[in-house]
């Protein structure tokens, strides 16, 4: 008994890829290029084939000569055979098939007031199904239009919603620079666009300036945004404040490619500088240089001329309250938790102001408090006795009182439940 290969026991890439012979082809629906498998045909460029899509069969073009490629196998579409004269014959009846189911649901759809745009029809090699390609800003209720074209066509009628882009890219067209459009042509993927581009470009920022045949923002605006970003950071920015050969001055416009910028000047008039002949004005430099030739002047007298020491020199001057604090804090002095010691002068007003009598009918802020009441009832103005109470209505009165202090306050039991009240 033979052993098997090890290939066999240990397929390469775990089993999840596989060696194809590839070819890149081109739908007639779309530019996009994609890689099939070619099986053991052998293929040239320019060739008609029919290749086996998810809606059916199809014919494309075959833009590459056959190569060696690994590739996931579920996602590989297969080339079924070469067109034929009567595959392509087919093609032509399929074309003219797709005008009229255009013309056909462009009336529908305006009968009906539907908010869509439709873009493009494909009737399928086999004439199984005819999709309708359309764009819209939101969803659409087609469930009447579809009805309609297939009660007309009598087939499977299929309705796919595409972005704006992606409809001009089925279209086609001339773009404002005089050439095809770049996403018809060249460009596979959409790159993500935003205003802030424009600006950092200096265009001007007007919507039919800066919008492509879609509506959208240009791709275009991509390709140079990484050399402006690149060369804006040795750039000074607008609304800085600029020291230029002829003055103080405030960048108003930057020139990225040629690296110039726009000043305006103290006396309001406007000039053209070069990015290296201005720098930022920074006020703080200007403040210590001056403080600096202060100091200096200041040594020189007082030094040189008086032989004394300088006033204004901090090392100098007598330490403020606060420096003394922290000093005296540092040193393990007083601390600020420390109570207090009073002053004499203090102390001896504390004892002037305890020696003193307090005149009759006033008596000091600490004293005034409420005598406890004396027992027994008071008499009334008129000097008529005051009514006494009984001493079940003193016990009913404590009573009250104590439920009043109870509902005020309660009292929480073990569990954190508030108990009853007694009432």
């Amino acid at each position: 008994m033979t052993a098997q290969p090890d290939f066999l026991n240990n397929p390469p890439f775990r089993g999840k890829r596989n060696l194809y012979n590839v070819v890149t082809i081109e739908f007639r629906t779309s530019f996009l290029k994609r890689d099939v498998d070619a099986r053991e045909l052998m293929l040239h460029p320019g060739d008609q084939v029919v290749v086996d899509t998810n809606r059916g069969p199809a014919i494309a073009k075959v833009c590459s000569p056959v190569h060696r490629k690994v590739m996931p196998p579920d996602q590989m579409m297969r080339v079924l055979r070469r067109a034929t004269d009567q595959d392509l014959q087919q093609q032509e009846t399929n074309e003219e098939l797709e005008k009229k189911c255009y013309a056909f649901a462009i009336s529908r759809i305006r009968d009906r007031d539907l908010d869509m745009k439709l873009v493009r029809v494909q009737v399928m090699q086999d004439g199984s199904r005819v999709v309708f390609y359309f764009s819209s800003e939101g969803r659409v209720d087609f469930r009447d239009l579809v009805k309609d074209l297939a009660h007309h066509f009598r087939t499977r009628i299929e309705m796919h919603q595409i972005g704006v882009r992606d409809g001009t890219r089925m279209i086609g067209g001339i773009g404002p620079c005089g050439r095809e459009l770049c996403c018809s042509t060249f460009l596979e993927d959409f790159a993500p666009v935003s205003i802030r581009m424009a600006k950092d470009q200096g265009l001007t920022l007007n919507p039919a300036k800066v919008s492509g045949m879609c509506g959208r923002l240009m791709c275009c605006l991509v390709y140079e945004q990484a050399v402006y970003r690149r060369m804006k950071k040795g750039l000074p920015r607008a609304g800085r404040m600029v020291e230029t050969p002829e003055g103080l001055g405030k960048v108003i416009e930057v020139d990225v490619i040629n690296e110039r910028v726009s000043v305006i000047l103290e006396d309001h008039n406007r000039r053209l500088f070069r990015a290296e002949d201005v720098r930022y004005h920074d006020p703080k430099a200007q403040v210590e240089s001056a403080d600096e030739e202060s100091d200096d002047v200041v040594d020189y007298v007082w030094d040189d001329v008086l032989g004394q020491p300088d006033a204004a020199d901090p090392q100098t001057q007598e330490p403020s309250k606060r420096s003394r604090r922290r000093r005296k804090r540092r040193s393990g002095g007083d601390s600020p938790n420390a109570p207090k010691k009073p002053s004499a002068e203090r102390a001896s007003n504390e004892k002037k102001s305890a020696d003193a009598k307090p005149p009759s009918g006033d008596k000091p802020q600490g004293e005034r408090r409420r005598k406890p009441r004396a027992d027994g009832p008071k008499p009334s103005a008129d000097g008529a006795p005051a009514v006494v109470e009984s001493s079940s209505d003193a016990d009913g009165e404590k009573k009250r009182r104590r439920r009043r202090s109870r509902r005020r306050k309660p009292k929480t039991d073990g569990s954190g439940g508030t108990p009853p009240s007694d009432s």
